[in-house]
């Protein structure tokens, strides 16, 4: 199982550099595998602040790659329309004050710098 898990991360951590860099703007398939591989990574985990910590994680690098404007506009669109499913994971996982903080602090963020690149 832990090896598992562990392949998982490295897939992850390849997957997201992609996806941050929209290194492949013409395959939606790797910003999918990319979510889904948050959301098992998040599941596999025992404590709900990594849980969060995870989801949260996969959000930002949404939220980056969507604000950059080195990386093609279509892809940084794709980004910001799939931002919800980690978001959403993250929000229902949140039970203490702390997860809390973190989700509402994100989504100020979002808030505040979408509209400034779009």
């Amino acid at each position: 199982m832990a090896q598992r898990i562990v392949e998982k991360l490295v897939e992850l951590a390849d997957v997201k550099q992609r996806v941050r860099s929209g290194r492949l703007p013409d395959d939606p398939e790797s910003l999918q595998c990319y979510i889904n591989l948050a959301l098992c990574s998040a599941e596999s985990v025992e404590a709900s602040s990594e849980k969060i910590r995870i989801l949260l994680n996969c959000a930002t690098v949404l939220l980056d790659a969507a604000c950059d404007n080195a990386v093609a506009l279509h892809w940084r669109i794709q980004c910001l329309d799939l931002i919800y499913r980690p978001l959403l994971a993250a929000e229902k996982l949140s039970v203490t004050a702390t997860d809390n903080l973190r989700v509402r602090r994100f989504k100020q963020r979002f808030v505040q710098l979408t509209p400034t690149f779009f």
